[in-house]
């Protein structure tokens, strides 16, 4: 089984100096966990060469180990430390990235979990500047660099709104897409939100009056009343002309949020339940 996770992996060990973004996640492999860390920047060893771009980093434990120090806790944001590495093979990066671009490798051993290195030190130090945009529009937007996203919140309808742009941080010249979507909307918000509330309403109704089939007190819920029951309370914006709007249900679904996903140029196109 550990055979099958390493098969991957050339067999080239090399030493590296490494700097953390943060412990992203854990997926299944056979009975074990596959868990995963985000990179910014590695210095080899051998020849010294620095290479500052995101990459991964994963390593297998045991459903035992996946909550303790060699899982979740085997690595932090902004650590520095030396390990022993093996490159992914090619063949086993994605197809729609170079090797390069997925710049994957697996964790053999972590040699000094703490370590000096001036270059990454320097990396982590722009890495964590705050990246503030004053917008006409939108506001005041500052970067949340964990997700790549730029956020704020504004009162509308003396209600608290979250705003969150996602983009692209390494290509600054795509951001104006994402910001131009946003302030589409944002102009024209009471026309927007009223079409979604509409549209919610025609998808969801029906199902809100099915979640109170047990309470025998209950009155039914027509299209109108669901569309008024909603409010809005967050809007994400995606790379393209693509969001998703979050409202809150008002008890209708137990504390579940609404979820309506649409286009610019297409307008609604799902509305859910999540949460």
């Amino acid at each position: 089984m550990i055979e099958k996770f390493y098969e991957k992996y050339s067999t080239e060990e090399q030493d590296v100096i490494v700097l953390i973004q943060k412990v992203l996640g854990a997926s299944p492999f056979e009975d074990q966990w596959d868990m995963l860390a985000m990179t910014l920047g590695m210095v080899f060893c051998g020849d010294g060469k620095v290479d500052v771009k995101k990459g991964r980093l994963n390593w297998l434990v045991s459903s035992e180990e996946r909550n303790t120090k060699k899982g979740w806790n085997r690595f932090k944001s902004g650590q520095i430390c030396h390990i022993k590495v093996r490159k992914l093979l090619d063949t086993y990066a994605p197809k729609n990235l170079t090797p390069e671009e997925f710049n994957d490798w697996c964790v053999v051993e972590v040699l000094k979990p703490e370590v000096p290195c001036p270059q990454l030190e320097e990396v982590w130090a722009d890495y964590v500047k705050p990246i503030v945009i004053e917008d006409e529009v939108l506001g005041t937007l500052m970067l949340n660099k964990e997700f790549d996203m730029f956020e704020c919140n504004f009162l509308w309808n003396e209600t608290d709104i979250s705003l969150m742009l996602e983009i692209d941080p390494d290509d600054q010249s795509s951001w104006e897409q994402t910001f131009g979507s946003a302030r589409s909307i944002m102009t024209e918000l009471e026309k927007w939100d009223r079409t979604m509330r509409m549209f919610a309403a025609k998808e969801l109704t029906n199902l809100a009056n099915d979640w109170m089939t047990d309470d025998e007190d209950a009155v039914p819920i027509t299209e109108e009343v669901f569309a008024e029951r909603i409010t809005l309370s967050e809007l994400a914006f995606s790379f393209e002309d693509s969001f998703t709007a979050y409202y809150e249900d008002d008890d209708m679904f137990w504390g579940h949020a609404v979820e309506i996903c649409g286009t610019l140029t297409q307008g609604m196109e799902s509305a859910n339940i999540v949460g």
